[in-house]
This record gives C-alpha cells, structure tokens and sequence, in this order.
C-alpha cells in the first residue's frame, strides 16, 4: 500500500511572486506598469474558510525612495493571483525602479520585489502639413495615371503584334 506521511502542524506562510510582463519592462514617461501577483497561502486546508491577504504594492526609485503605493485586500483559500496597473506620476524621471509586492495575513508576511526602467518621452509624431499631404496625393495620382497609360500602350502593342502574326 502506499504510505503518506504528512506533518501534524504544517507551518502557516505565505509565497509570493510578482513579474513584470516584457511589454511593461522598459516604459517612457507617463506610461502605467503592470504587475503580475500570484500568492500561494501554504501550510493551509483547503476546507478552512476564506482567509484575507492585504497586498501592499510599493514603486520606489534607485534610491529607495517611495513613488507610489496602494494596497488592497484579497480573499483566498490557496491562491490569489492578480494582475495590477500602478499609475506613475508624469514627472517621474528616467532610471531603474522597483514594484515591491508584500503580502501578510494575521500570522504570516512575504514580499518579493521586481525591476523595471523608464526612459525620457520621446517627441510626439511630427503630423505632415496639408500642402505636403496634398502634394503626396497628387505625385500618386500622376504615377497611378502614368501607370495606367503605360499599360494601355503596352496592350495595344502586343494586340498589333498578335494580329500581325495572325495575318501570315
């Protein structure tokens, strides 16, 4: 038979991770961050009733100063996974920062912290006057046209050839 072993008093503690997805690693300024959270509550029966996790989620700088931070409760049994946007403020500066996501019960906490950077705005898009868009469509126009005789020369040709060739 098979034998399970299993501790009488399985310690309560809590596994948290968070990721950034590669689309949100390198950001510009004013641009949120996303952050996946998964938590697994271990040490827990899966027939004990629903237990809530505060989840502190913390952007610091370089230096370790707070950019921002919200925090909010979640009800789980075994696993709580969340994806979360932090707004950043517009002014942030360019650099390396930091989402530290710290989760705790009444008798157990955890954190765990990922990176990510922010680079300087880039311009926004120069948008063409509209003399150079007109003059963009009528160059078109010409080429298009062109084109299009140029085909019909070319059809003509060759139906004077076939009918030549015909003719012997």
């Amino acid at each position: 038979g098979i034998v399970m072993l299993m501790p009488v008093n399985a310690q309560k503690l809590l596994l948290v991770d968070v990721e950034i997805p590669h689309g949100y690693q390198h950001l510009i300024q004013g641009e949120s961050v996303f952050a996946d959270t998964q938590i697994i509550l271990v040490g827990r029966d899966p027939t004990d009733p629903l237990v809530d996790v505060v989840i502190e989620y913390i952007v610091k700088d370089k230096n370790n100063n707070t950019i921002t931070k919200i925090s909010e409760t979640k009800g789980g049994i075994l696993r709580i996974k969340v994806a979360k946007e932090l707004h950043l403020p517009l002014d942030v500066s360019p650099g390396i920062y930091s989402v530290t996501v710290r989760a705790s019960v009444k008798e157990a906490a955890a954190e765990t912290s990922a990176t990510f950077e922010i680079a300087e705005s880039h311009a926004a898009p120069e948008v063409p006057a509209p003399k150079t868009i007109k003059s963009l469509f009528n160059t078109l126009f010409v080429l298009i046209f062109g084109f299009f005789l140029f085909s019909a020369y070319q059809f003509w040709r060759i139906r004077k050839m076939y009918k030549a060739r015909r003719k012997r």
